[in-house]
């Protein structure tokens, strides 16, 4: 087999979600946040956004550069939402969020 190189360094401790988006949701626009994973190594940013019936319409996850990520997603329904924001297998700092859509 090819030699093992050293293990990826990945740390979800170390990213950082912010915007309204991570706590206030609106029915029928784009909410949104970003995710600052600079400082985190390498590894897959995971968005899930699950509501009271039935799950979020649209993410959409971009990649600004420099492992900054704009996140936007769409919801057709009120109520509570969970939002997931996992670096790898970890969740960041915290995940799960918790979304209330008046």
């Amino acid at each position: 087999g090819a030699p093992q190189g050293p293990p990826k360094f990945s740390d979800a401790s170390k990213v950082v979600a912010k915007g309204l988006g991570l706590s206030k949701g609106f029915v029928g626009q784009k909410n949104s946040f970003t995710v600052d994973c600079s400082k985190a190594g390498n590894n897959m940013l995971l968005v899930g956004v699950q509501g009271p019936r039935n799950p979020c319409e649209e993410i959409v996850v971009k990649h600004l550069g420099n492992q900054l990520y704009n996140v936007g997603y769409l919801l057709r329904e009120r109520g509570d939402y969970v939002l997931v924001v996992k670096w790898g297998e970890q969740h960041v700092p915290n995940s799960p969020f918790r979304v209330s859509v008046p």
